[in-house]
């Protein structure tokens, strides 16, 4: 299917087989704290560290390239703060409505001012809670991906692939699914971010108009990227 990663492979009712493409570095300090915070709306969030770059990269230390990010969840004053513009038609639409799904990750993507640095892409990294909801959250990402696809411009690809993320406190690992939006073999960074706000467009309303497959909507947190 045009659009999705290589090594994906989808039959109608959902994904039956998804790459598994390692991201390092993948680690947040504590998983389960952020995860307790998010079932209990009346936790305490400390301030965020809300610094940008001169590429648009929101970090604790306001420098382009992959750095440190405080992790917020949508209850917490400085959500939207804290996801970059160009990621967060993605991000809205997985944590509200149907999905409701974690987003523990996410970066628009960057093209870079210094040729030292690797143009960063659009993504958004998605925690399931339990082994049913990332089979749920799998397969209603798929069909959301395969909708999407044909109306992608060109330079773009849509890709769904699966990584783990580690906990900094516990050394635990937990599986998680990455959704991208990355240059299509052959198409160079100008055309990339160039049709990049269309692509996220067709996307996000794929995955407004897609219900994850379950009686029940996937009930998770959402927190900011760590870009």
């Amino acid at each position: 299917m045009t659009g999705i990663e290589e090594g994906t492979t989808a039959a109608a009712v959902g994904c039956r087989t998804l790459a598994h493409r390692p991201r390092l570095p993948n680690v947040m300090p504590d998983v389960d704290a952020f995860l307790g915070r998010w079932d209990t709306p009346a936790a305490p969030r400390r301030p965020a560290r809300l610094l940008t770059s001169a590429d648009g990269n929101i970090n604790t230390v306001g420098l382009p390239g992959i750095h440190e990010a405080d992790d917020v969840d949508p209850l917490h004053p400085q959500w939207r703060a804290a996801i970059e513009d160009g990621v967060w038609p993605l991000v809205d639409a997985l944590t509200t409505g149907a999905w409701r799904l974690i987003t523990y990750d996410s970066c628009e993507g960057h093209a870079y001012r210094s040729g030292a640095l690797t143009p960063g892409r659009r993504r958004v990294g998605v925690l399931p809670r339990s082994p049913q909801e990332f089979a749920r959250a799998a397969a209603a990402l798929c069909l959301g991906v395969r909708a999407a696809a044909p109306a992608v411009p060109e330079p773009v690809r849509i890709t769904l692939s699966t990584c783990d993320l580690t906990c900094g406190r516990s050394g635990r690992r937990y599986p998680v699914l990455d959704l991208g939006l990355e240059p299509a073999p052959g198409s160079g960074d100008d055309a990339y971010f160039a049709a990049l706000g269309t692509a996220t467009g067709v996307l996000a309303a794929a995955l407004l108009a897609q219900r994850p497959a379950a009686e029940q909507p996937c009930g998770c947190v959402a927190t900011g990227g760590r870009q």
